[in-house]
């Protein structure tokens, strides 16, 4: 039985820890504009289809294809941070769903028009299992989790000790000062995006070995994941993020072990309705953003 919960709740942090990296864009975008990016799991997707087709095609070893995956949603996020996000800046909230929302079908449509709409193989990544703490998980799963504390280790030094760390905090605080003294608000906009999408693409690419399929509709499942998570953890609030994501995790993983993984995806959307009926502030104070 112990062994059971222990496997579970490995299971559940890995798990959470995948949620967590997406969900810190969306976060962080969220911090910058006030508005949710409905079409951050469309990066997800890219970012997993960018690295499946050197490994299919040119057959590359999968870190070179991490960084192609990750390095062409980058960039497809820069075009639409510059076309459209950095619009969104003074627009309404309704303006921002439905500019998200679109972005989100076209990218989606795309990516089914070019691939088509069936399941692709992935064969890249670390399928080897390791022992740890006397439990068996794969390389790729314990990839996952290292990389995870890398990344929300290598955001507190940028946001704390950057330039453009300093600025995004500003901008998250307060639009308007930050006009008054020179700071370009509209490119800490695009490079927020930026750097959130490449995150979801981190994390698309990383768990494609892990799902070993990709699909063009890959997308929207981890978006709806995501947002019980950024209320949760407090509308920007980077910690709370990383603490939500893996509570949402674990709680997914032992759902779908005791109860049946019928009920696992509900667990996220059932949080969401919780939270909002409660405390929809999150558990967590949204003064502590970034």
């Amino acid at each position: 039985m112990f062994d059971l919960f222990a496997e579970q709740l490995i299971n559940g942090i890995v798990t959470g820890s995948v949620y967590a990296i997406v969900a810190v864009g969306m976060t962080m975008i969220f911090g910058v504009l006030r508005a949710i990016n409905f079409a951050h799991g469309e990066y997800y997707m890219v970012g997993a289809f960018g690295a499946w087709v050197p490994i299919f095609y040119l057959h590359l070893p999968f870190p070179i294809a991490l960084i192609i995956g990750v390095f062409t949603t980058a960039m497809i996020a820069a075009l639409i941070g510059k076309l459209v996000m950095s619009r969104l800046v003074t627009a309404t909230a309704e303006a921002s769903v439905v500019a998200t929302l679109g972005v989100s079908l076209v990218l989606q449509n795309v990516v089914i028009l070019i691939f088509g709409g069936g399941y692709k193989v992935f064969r890249g990544g670390y399928i080897q299992p390791v022992s740890l703490f006397g439990f068996t998980l794969s390389e790729q799963r314990l990839l996952i989790l290292v990389v995870c504390l890398l990344v929300f280790a290598g955001l507190e030094l940028m946001v704390l000790y950057t330039r453009v760390g300093k600025a995004m905090r500003a901008v998250s605080q307060n639009v308007e000062a930050c006009r008054i003294v020179g700071v370009d608000v509209q490119q800490v906009v695009v490079w927020t995006f930026v750097l959130g999408a490449a995150l979801a693409a981190l994390a698309g690419v990383l768990t494609a070995p892990v799902n070993v399929s990709v699909y063009g509709g890959m997308g929207g499942l981890i978006t709806f994941k995501t947002l019980p998570i950024i209320v949760m953890g407090g509308l920007g609030n980077v910690r709370g993020t990383l603490v939500a994501a893996m509570l949402l995790g674990i709680a997914e993983s032992l759902i779908g072990g005791y109860v049946g993984l019928q009920f696992r995806d509900a667990v996220g959307f059932a949080t969401l309705i919780l939270m909002l009926m409660w405390r929809p502030h999150g558990l967590f104070s949204t003064q502590a953003r970034f």
